[in-house]
C-alpha cells in the first residue's frame, strides 16, 4: 500500500496526543494524508463524509461519546474495507483480545513510543489485514490461545499480535524470540505450500503456556506432506536456491530444518498437514526430558 496513496484516520481526544499521532504517521511516507477526529462520533462522521474509505484507522480506546471498542464495532457491522490499529492505556489483555477478535489488527499500549506507532501503521498498510477478514479468536488468561480462519496472511498477522501476549507470562528472550520465529516459518508455510493460498480453506493456529514449557500448534487443510523427504537445505545451499527458483517457490526453505534447532521437539501428524512443536523454558528440561539434541547437532 505504501507508495500508492494511504488514507489515515486517526481518532483521539487529547489534543496533543492526537496532533503527535497524525504527524508521526505522516511522516512515514509523503504518500500518506491523514485525518484527524476526536472520538468515535466525530470518526464516523469522518468516514461517512469522506469520497473514498480510509485504508487504516488508529483509534485510541477511552474516549467520550463513543470509544474505540464502540467505534471498532460500528466498522466489523458495516464491513468497513480498512484496517485497524488500536491504542489503549490500560494494557489489559481482556481488552485488547476483545479488539483482536473485533477485527483490530493491532494495539499498542500508551505511552506509545513514536518508532512502535510508526512501524505498526507501516505494517498494517502494507498487509492490510481488513475488519471483513473473518477469525475465530479463542483465549483463556491462563494460557491458551487459538486464531483461525480462511487461508490470508492477515490470519498469521493477527496471530503474531497475539504473541505479544507472550511477555505477560514473563517468557524471556532469546526463547521467546527464538519461538516467534518458528511460529513465522510454520505458519507461512501452512499458508503457502500447505493451502496452497487457497482461501476457501482455513489454518488453524494454537498456543498453550504451560509452567516450563510453552507448546504451539499450526494445521491446515491441505493434502500434507512427509517430513522426512524434505532435502536439507545446508547440505547443497546453492542447488537448494536454484531448485526453489525452478519450482516458483519464495525465497528460503529453510524453515522445517530452522524450527528443529530452535524448538526441543517438532512432531508431525500422519497426514502431514498439523504440526506440534514444543520450547521447554529451561536447558535443564529439555535434557532431562532427552529432547535437547536438536539444539546440539550440527
Amino acid at each position: 500500500m505504501i507508495g500508492n496513496e494511504a488514507r489515515v484516520l486517526v481518532v483521539e481526544d487529547m489534543p496533543a496526543l492526537r496532533e503527535h499521532t497524525g504527524e508521526t504517521i505522516a511522516d512515514i511516507s509523503p504518500q500518506i494524508r491523514v485525518t484527524t477526529a476526536v472520538d468515535g462520533q466525530d470518526a464516523l462522521q469522518k468516514i461517512n463524509a469522506a469520497t473514498e474509505p480510509f485504508h487504516l484507522v488508529v483509534s485510541d480506546i477511552i474516549m467520550p461519546r463513543l470509544d474505540g471498542e464502540g467505534l471498532l464495532a460500528e466498522l466489523r457491522q458495516r464491513s468497513y474495507p480498512a484496517a485497524v490499529v488500536m491504542l489503549t492505556a490500560l494494557g489489559q489483555d481482556d481488552t485488547i483480545v476483545r479488539c483482536l477478535r473485533n477485527g483490530a489488527c493491532d494495539y499498542l499500549v500508551k505511552p506509545v513510543k513514536m518508532e512502535d506507532l510508526m512501524q505498526a501503521a507501516t505494517n498494517a498498510l502494507q498487509h492490510m489485514p481488513l475488519l471483513t477478514n473473518q477469525l475465530d479468536v479463542a483465549y483463556d488468561p491462563l494460557g491458551w490461545f487459538e486464531v483461525s480462519g480462511a487461508t490470508d496472511p492477515s490470519v498469521l498477522y493477527k496471530y503474531r499480535k497475539f504473541l505479544g501476549l507472550l511477555e505477560t507470562f514473563k517468557i524471556p528472550e532469546p526463547m521467546a524470540g527464538e519461538i516467534r520465529l518458528a511460529l513465522e516459518e510454520l505458519g507461512r508455510n501452512a499458508i503457502e505450500w500447505g493451502n496452497r493460498n487457497d482461501a476457501q480453506k482455513k489454518v488453524t493456529f494454537g498456543c498453550r503456556i504451560l509452567p516450563g514449557k510453552v507448546i504451539i500448534s499450526i494445521e491446515d487443510e491441505g493434502p500434507g506432506f512427509k517430513p522426512i523427504e524434505v532435502p536439507d537445505p545446508s547440505r547443497d545451499p546453492l542447488g537448494h536456491i536454484e531448485h526453489r527458483k525452478a519450482s516458483g517457490k519464495r525465497m528460503g526453505g529453510y524453515g522445517l530444518h530452522l524450527i528443529k534447532h530452535l524448538m526441543d521437539k517438532v512432531v508431525y501428524n500422519a497426514k502431514g498437514n498439523k504440526v506440534v512443536a514444543i520450547k521447554y523454558l529451561s536447558e535443564e528440561r529439555a535434557e532431562a526430558s532427552g529432547v535437547f539434541r536438536s539444539r546440539r547437532q550440527p
